[in-house]
């Protein structure tokens, strides 16, 4: 299972992950990694809030799973 988890940059400059259903997307893990990123800044805002970085984690079920990527600034 792969996909896209979106957050904010806190005070001290870490990741956090936002909470709840809309920030996270499913992504396709036949797709490479360069789609799946850009399918995460695609989705940015679509039927969600505008989040201002991700980063994509892979693993065999959300509770067991891990980034894969670095944080991506989405532009905010």
């Amino acid at each position: 299972m792969r996909y896209c988890e979106y957050g904010h940059i806190d005070n001290r400059g870490e990741f956090q992950s936002a909470l709840g259903d809309r920030s996270v997307v499913i992504l396709d893990a036949r797709n490479s990694i360069t789609n799946s990123i850009n399918d995460a800044i695609r989705f940015n805002g679509v039927r969600r809030p505008v989040y201002s970085h991700c980063q994509i984690c892979q693993g065999e079920s959300i509770l067991r799973s891990r980034p894969i990527t670095g944080v991506f600034n989405l532009g905010e």
